[in-house]
């Protein structure tokens, strides 16, 4: 699925809403304006820099951050 949009009621149960099959993490967010300044980068309209932000996070990555 691209989205939890395209699931109907029956396959969010199944996979998004069912407890045996989902993870919950809590998160906390200690800027604001940084986190929501990514947020717009990562979600906008502006498709170059968050091709740039994607390219750049690529070659920055820590392999042993990656959960298995």
């Amino acid at each position: 699925y691209k989205g939890l949009g395209e699931m109907d009621a029956d396959q969010l149960a199944e996979t998004t809403m069912d407890p045996r099959h989902r993870t919950l993490r809590r998160l906390t967010v200690d800027d604001g304006e940084e986190a929501a300044s990514v947020f717009e980068l990562l979600m906008g309209n502006e498709v170059p820099p968050r091709k740039e932000f994607i390219v750049q996070g690529a070659y920055e990555i820590d392999a042993d951050r990656i959960d298995a």
